[in-house]
């Protein structure tokens, strides 16, 4: 190149279509991209230096999921073994399960790893039932979870949620975006068409948990049902200020 001369930089290349430009945003996306997503990112481009809008900004959502459901269909047509598959309320590209020895073979890895038996039911018993207290999963399981329940939330399959209104405010556990990832689910609402009876009947758990806390309340005022509290006293049946719980969410 001569003296005193700039390379000058080749032209910004553009797609040449939406379906390009939503599947470079969903390959692109370090976790499962929604469809709202998408198009907040196409109507938020700035202009370009000419002051030019960028194109695709009046984009509307139909026009986001015809083009995904283009890249699907063409990826099913095309057998890449590659899939764009609809998980955690998001789009994300995956090999397809077939393909899965090879992958494993190509990443040295030699099997996947597996949860235990007691972790899979531990696991279930939360997905269907949250938010659930551990007490709940223990008297479904008979057994102590807390040697379960650490490694789930360890591997951010299992998370707290809140805190029960029983009395000690017992934490609630759920699961995370993570665990629909894990198992290739759109949502919790696909758990039901697994096995619908593991659900919770809501009904029913709402008027036990009553019961339970109407039993507690009654058995923490018995002893106070025979003093009378005084003129120069607070009522002893007047309710301590809560105290800030002390214990740390993992």
């Amino acid at each position: 190149m001569p003296d005193g001369q700039e390379q000058s930089l080749p032209p910004e290349a553009f797609a040449s279509s939406l379906r390009q430009v939503v599947g470079a945003l969903i390959f692109s996306s370090p976790v499962p991209i929604g469809a709202d997503a998408i198009r907040k990112c196409l109507r938020e481009m700035p202009a370009d230096d000419a002051g030019r809008p960028a194109p695709y900004r009046d984009v509307l959502p139909r026009d986001v999921m015809s083009a995904i459901l283009d890249i699907q269909q063409d990826l099913d047509r095309l057998g890449l073994g590659i899939a764009l598959q609809e998980v955690a309320g998001g789009y994300r590209f995956q090999t397809q399960a077939g393909c899965g020895r090879w992958v494993r073979a190509l990443l040295k890895k030699d099997k996947p790893a597996l949860l235990s038996r007691p972790a899979l039911e531990t696991l279930a018993i939360i997905a269907y039932r949250q938010p659930v207290a551990k007490s709940e999963i223990e008297g479904i399981r008979g057994v102590t979870v807390d040697h379960v329940l650490r490694p789930l939330m360890e591997m951010h399959l299992v998370r707290i949620v809140g805190r029960s209104d029983l009395p000690g405010r017992p934490f609630l556990y759920g699961t995370t975006p993570l665990f629909l990832e894990h198992f290739g689910l759109r949502d919790l609402d696909e758990l039901k068409d697994i096995d619908p009876t593991l659900k919770r009947d809501r009904k029913t758990d709402d008027e036990d948990l009553f019961k339970d806390k109407a039993a507690a309340d009654k058995s923490a005022a018995e002893p106070l049902a025979t003093e009378q509290p005084s003129a120069a006293q607070p009522d002893a049946t007047e309710p301590a200020a809560e105290q800030p719980a002390t214990e740390q969410q993992p």
